[in-house]
Parts: C-alpha cells; sequence; structure tokens
C-alpha cells in the first residue's frame, strides 16, 4: 500500500468541529499518508470550515492552514461525471489523478456507489486501519 488518500470535506469537518486535526498530521507523519486536496476540495472546506466553527468561536482560516500543513495540493482537471452525488465528482477526479487507494468520508451515497473506481471507506475504517496514540 502506497498510502495515498483523499478525504472527503465531511471527515475534515468532524476533526475540526471537535479541534482534532491534529490527529490528521499525527496520521500522516506516522504512517506516511499522502492525503490530496486540489482547489475544490479547498473552496468546500473553507465554505463549511467557517459554518462549523463560526459559532463555535474557533478560526475557520486557522483550520483550513492546519489542513494545508499535511496535504499536499495538486492541481486535477475535471473529468469524471458519474458520482452518486454530481457535487461530488472532483473527489473521484482527485483520487483518480493521483493514483489515490481510497476515499475517505462519512456521506452514505458515497459509501453506498458501488460502481466507485476507486473504493470507498468510512471514518471508522480509517481511525481502526490508521491509529493514534495520544
Amino acid at each position: 500500500m502506497k498510502n495515498l488518500l483523499v478525504i472527503d470535506t465531511s471527515v475534515y469537518l468532524n476533526y475540526a468541529r471537535h479541534k482534532k486535526l491534529y490527529r490528521l498530521s499525527y496520521c500522516v507523519e506516522d504512517y506516511g499518508l499522502n492525503l490530496f486536496v486540489d482547489d475544490n476540495l479547498l473552496k468546500e472546506l473553507e465554505r463549511n470550515l467557517t459554518k462549523v466553527l463560526f459559532f463555535q468561536g474557533h478560526d475557520p482560516s486557522e483550520a483550513l492552514e492546519e489542513i494545508l500543513e499535511f496535504t499536499t495540493l495538486v492541481q486535477t482537471i475535471p473529468i469524471f461525471t458519474q458520482s452518486p452525488d454530481p457535487k461530488d465528482n472532483f473527489l473521484f477526479d482527485l483520487a483518480l489523478q493521483t493514483n489515490s487507494e481510497v476515499i475517505v468520508t462519512e456521506e452514505k451515497a458515497l459509501l453506498g456507489f458501488v460502481e466507485s473506481p476507486v473504493p470507498i471507506h468510512d471514518i471508522r475504517w480509517f481511525k481502526e486501519t490508521y491509529p493514534v496514540n495520544l
């Protein structure tokens, strides 16, 4: 396993909401993971971090900066069109164009996508596969 992954916005938001993004950073370091983001994922993260963190008194820009510290920003070309949720086509573009082995998400539509060209797993799988000692 080359440890190339795409993590969906839903998972980043889960960690950010609980101020636990450092756990993802530890996974990158401990397991040699490569977590990829592109402009589409960053825009979605920025939009949703503002919604999720604003009422908790956390700074969304700090969370986004933290994510950028342990991810790899790549350029993608929009090609994929078969996602069960068309707004998530970019996740498949990102995964396919970086040769990622897995997409990690909490979205039920994606988790049930049996024709996915990339294996899709939930956050539980991620935490069991890449446990972090704290």
